[in-house]
């Protein structure tokens, strides 16, 4: 029971701060700042319940780990969102890449002065570097809670599926406020939209706690969440025009993302599951 009450504290410091924070973000209209915010007090969460179970700070897996692993962080996102938004665009659901999208990225960032396609591949360069250190602090205040402190505690009580079940729905449940009372949503019919937020989260959580798990770090998950949000947020999206359907194709509220995340994070279900049993059979 002892090693459970952490994480039972966790999650209720959880559910207040990330409370008060929902209630902030939703009253300032979204504002990058208070987003931040919430984004932290995943951490502040860990943070409180560490200090008072004098658990070291160590523990949270502060290593770098190896190159393979960020590289796999950021291939994933790059083929998922690659291939939904490529078959969304063939199949007609969505448009991509939309008509000016590329030049309006250009000028956006001041740099058609190199022409629209140049000017583009620059910005894409600049995202994939500056870009993604910038998504990465914000990332890492969700991924010291939800990886640092909360993944590796909870496998050690029910294994990796079930860690990834349970982290990927709180995690998912986490978001729901906001794509119910504020701007963060698609825009379409919102009972898909939940449930395909959900399906996606969930089904990358494999994923992440793999990442986790095996490098024994939660930087590659830093890299994983911030190149999902980099990419995903800010180049395919910004590259598409949705579909007139009510229900949202694309984006992190599409069905067709949810279902392409879903096909791509699965041999992470099944060499987590083959990891856990290997562990168990020799443990």
């Amino acid at each position: 029971m002892q090693n459970r009450m952490p994480l039972v504290v966790f999650l209720a410091l959880l559910v207040l701060f990330s409370a008060a924070m929902d209630a902030l973000v939703i009253a300032s209209g979204f504002a990058m700042l208070v987003v931040v915010g919430l984004m932290w007090s995943v951490a502040l969460a860990a943070f409180v319940t560490m200090r008072l179970w004098a658990i070291s700070l160590s523990e949270l897996g502060w290593s770098w780990g190896a190159t393979r692993y960020h590289a796999m962080a950021v291939a994933l996102p790059l083929g998922y969102g690659s291939a939904a938004y490529g078959l969304a665009g063939a199949l007609g659901l969505a448009s991509f890449p939309a008509q000016g999208r590329i030049e309006m990225i250009a000028h956006s960032q001041h740099l058609d002065i190199l022409g629209a396609p140049l000017g583009f591949a620059v910005a894409m360069a600049l995202s994939l570097t500056v870009g993604l250190i910038q998504s990465m602090a914000r990332s890492l205040g969700e991924e010291i809670g939800w990886r640092g402190f909360f993944t590796p505690r909870l496998a050690a009580l029910i294994g990796f599926t079930g860690t990834s079940l349970v982290v990927g729905a709180i995690w998912a449940v986490w978001h729901m406020p906001l794509i119910v009372f504020s701007a963060y949503n698609g825009g379409g019919d919102v009972g898909f939209e939940l449930l395909s937020f959900f399906v996606m989260v969930v089904s990358m959580t494999a994923a992440m706690t793999w990442l986790r798990l095996k490098s024994a770090s939660l930087w590659p998950c830093v890299t994983f969440h911030a190149a999902h949000n980099l990419l995903i947020q800010s180049i395919f999206d910004n590259l598409t025009q949705r579909g007139p359907d009510r229900i949202t194709m694309v984006g992190e509220f599409g069905v067709v993302l949810a279902a392409t995340v879903f096909v791509f994070s699965l041999p992470f279900w099944i060499m987590g599951r083959r990891d856990n049993a290997f562990r168990s059979a020799t443990g």
